[in-house]
């Protein structure tokens, strides 16, 4: 582990030396520097790839406007994809000269690869832990419908015209509120030793959120796969520049919605989406244009409550339909309905959409 991070090292050296980035030419510039490393030559090959993605990294945030420093890896690890084995319940680590280390593999992991079709791609060895990257051939299951996905703040809701079910996420806000007020009790002089606790309840309120938004992930694609249904997302990418500083917004408010794990909930959703074979769509934001403002059944523009209305609280007015309704079903259908159309469109002709549409 200790070569393979200074080959890693090197490699990130000499592609800044020489501007590279890419795979292609950060391995012209350096396979043959790394000649002096007696290690097999997979771990070279894996430890400029390593570099090369450290590298495009860093060239991104330079795009972006992020200062950057000149970036290393510190930690231990050892990356292949290339001449290990799984035998005898154990991963086999190449060392060189045909020998090999064996690493023990608990019950739950030899569990999921010895599933049909399931083949280990790589792994990634630390001082603490190891982790297997597996790859499966799956075939994407034909679908009759759409459930459209609104991610709210404090719910998430699921569904389509036939059936809506809303998922109480509020549990993650009062995470994020009760690690922002405990880091801001912080009182040490020592600024190292404050950001190190401020990493570590950042890191404990990630796991508890991704707990529950597992859960909740779990629970979508095990109602898509039944129903045999694709999943819809709107793009809401770019929201976080409502509120940034200097919007006139409350340091309180900005700090609840910039906590908001709306892409991680839809990460969640896709990987295990694209596991289970079920289609995901990602509509464009003409395409979610009035989402939560058009009627569903009469295309109505819908009109908000008076301010102060606690009764009809985020509930919307139709006058075509003399009606209140609430505002997450209608974004889910209008979802729903809006992602059929460019799905049935994207797999069969325009005449289709008629007679498949729910």
């Amino acid at each position: 582990m200790e070569s393979f991070r200074l080959m890693c090292n090197d490699a990130i050296r000499i592609g800044l030396a020489g501007d590279a980035s890419t795979l292609k030419r950060l391995s012209k510039l350096t396979y043959g520097d790394l000649g002096r490393y007696e290690v097999p030559s997979c771990y070279k090959l894996c430890a400029i790839s390593k570099a090369a993605g450290i590298l495009a990294a860093r060239k991104k945030s330079i795009s972006r406007g992020f200062p950057t420093k000149n970036p290393c890896l510190s930690k231990l690890l050892l990356v292949s994809c290339y001449r290990f084995k799984i035998e005898n319940g154990s991963l086999l680590v190449p060392l060189g000269d045909h020998k090999f280390e064996g690493v023990p593999l608990n019950a739950h992991t030899l569990a999921a690869i010895s599933q049909t079709g399931v083949k280990v791609r790589s792994f990634t060895l630390t001082e603490r832990s190891l982790s297997l990257c597996i790859a499966m051939e799956v075939e994407e299951k034909q679908v009759g419908g759409v459930l459209g996905i609104d991610r709210n703040l404090r719910n998430v809701t699921v569904g389509n015209a036939e059936q809506v079910t809303s998922y109480d996420v509020s549990k993650t806000v009062e995470i994020a509120e009760t690690t922002r007020s405990v880091v801001r009790s912080f009182r040490r002089n020592d600024v190292r030793i404050r950001k190190k606790l401020a990493a570590s309840y950042g890191r404990r309120r990630q796991e508890r959120v991704r707990q529950i938004l597992n859960r909740v992930s779990k629970s979508i694609i095990a109602e898509a796969r039944v129903k045999k249904q694709a999943i819809a997302f709107e793009d809401i990418t770019d929201i976080r520049k409502l509120y940034r500083t200097g919007n006139g917004q409350g340091n309180g408010f900005r700090g609840r919605m910039n906590s908001w794990p709306f892409a991680e909930l839809k990460r969640q959703v896709e990987y295990k989406a694209a596991w289970e074979g079920v289609p995901v769509i990602t509509l464009t934001k003409g395409e979610t244009r009035g989402i939560t403002m058009d009627c569903v059944r009469c295309g109505e523009r819908l009109q908000e409550p008076v301010r102060g209305d606690g009764a009809h609280h985020r509930q919307l007015w139709c006058e075509g339909c003399k009606r209140w309704d609430d505002r997450d079903p209608i974004a889910v259908m209008n979802i729903s309905r809006r992602a059929w159309l460019r799905f049935v469109h994207a797999k069969g002709g325009a005449g289709e959409s008629d007679e498949g549409e729910p």
